[in-house]
């Protein structure tokens, strides 16, 4: 072998021998650094996820963890609940910059995290969800403390006529939001009542911008009472209304997703409720509980039918003060704000 032979041979061996070790650490260094082959070939780990696990002085595209609110609240202006988790699970929406699929448990938190959709930011989502930035902690959590906020929100009382039905869904005929725009009332924001009334119920009805009313006047302890006018086919003895106050058996259906219909069946006696004599064929029923179509069962377990159901009071706000005929409408006034901001603050208290 010549010697031009053995220097080549010693070249591949020398050769060899790097690459091996090069390929057992994995690694090498480059005028820029370390380059890591591994994770070259095999980190297809996205950058937002990966995110997640890099130092803490390096900031995140993700949605701030922690505290902050659902990120659908965030539409709540211009769309439902429902709606707006369709919006986000068709990757419409992005946070940061980066694009959501799942709208499952995501917040984001307010004047810090950037919400778009479809490209275009979302301004005023803080503002309507009664946030102000005095009011978030470092952790993004929200604390209301005295400031209610209700200037931000809208609320308007309306005498529902016959045949309306409380729904916000546009698509079917004679919903409120139709018959209210009807009757000149041109809300800034989505608005949505407070409860309902059957089809064939006239009366008060309260309709706000604020998602937090229906916790705070319809949900657990906290109902507030409801007063309307009964007349029914035929005439009510003392005994009838008695046995109205004590309560009656009767069976009610809600519409729960997730359970079964007998899951959604309640058969229960009503709760103690008031009840005064208007005439030999009509009553004043004061409720607290909102079972589906109470008054209307609780009439026919009796054997009468309910020929006229006409709500005058809710939550201490009056039908007759400012609204006399079908389709009026007025904002609250002063004293009536002052029970709506009552009720949200012992809500808040019990929060």
């Amino acid at each position: 072998m010549t010697s031009s032979h053995l220097i080549t041979s010693h070249m591949i061996l020398i050769v060899l021998i790097l690459i091996t070790q090069l390929l057992c650490t994995n690694s090498f260094s480059t005028p820029h650094g370390r380059h890591d082959f591994q994770s070259t070939r095999f980190n297809l780990i996205p950058r937002l996820r990966h995110s997640q696990s890099s130092s803490s002085n390096n900031e995140s595209n993700e949605p701030s963890g922690g505290g902050g609110i659902r990120l659908n609240k965030v539409f709540k202006a211009t769309h439902s609940r429902r709606e707006a988790d369709k919006l986000i699970e068709s990757g419409r929406v992005s946070v940061n910059g980066e694009p959501l699929l799942n709208k499952g448990g995501i917040k984001v938190v307010p004047f810090r995290d950037v919400v778009t959709l479809d490209g275009k930011v979302i301004h005023g989502w803080e503002k309507m969800n009664a946030i102000n930035e005095n009011n978030v902690d470092t952790n993004g959590n929200h604390h209301a403390g005295e400031n209610l906020q209700t200037s931000s929100f809208e609320y308007v009382k309306y005498f529902k006529p016959l045949g309306v039905t409380c729904t916000t869904d546009l698509r079917i005929k004679g919903n409120i939001i139709e018959s209210i725009g009807r009757d000149g009332y041109n809300p800034r924001h989505r608005v949505y009542p407070v409860g309902r009334l059957d089809k064939e119920t006239s009366g008060l009805i309260v309709l706000t911008s604020d998602g937090r009313m229906v916790n705070a006047v319809l949900r657990g302890e906290k109902k507030q009472p409801k007063v309307y006018k009964v007349m029914v086919n035929g005439p009510l003895e003392e005994e009838d209304l008695q046995r109205l106050r004590d309560g009656i058996v009767i069976t009610t259906v809600t519409q729960r997703k997730g359970r079964s219909e007998e899951e959604n069946t309640l058969v229960a006696r009503t709760k103690n409720c008031k009840v005064e004599r208007i005439g030999p064929s009509s009553c004043q029923m004061t409720l607290v509980e909102g079972r589906n179509r109470q008054i209307r069962k609780m009439m026919q377990a009796l054997g009468f039918r309910v020929v006229k159901l006409h709500r005058i009071e809710f939550m201490g706000i009056h039908l007759t003060e400012g609204l006399k005929f079908p389709g009026d409408w007025a904002h609250l006034d002063e004293g009536e704000m002052e029970l709506v901001e009552n009720a949200l603050r012992l809500a808040q208290e019990d929060s």
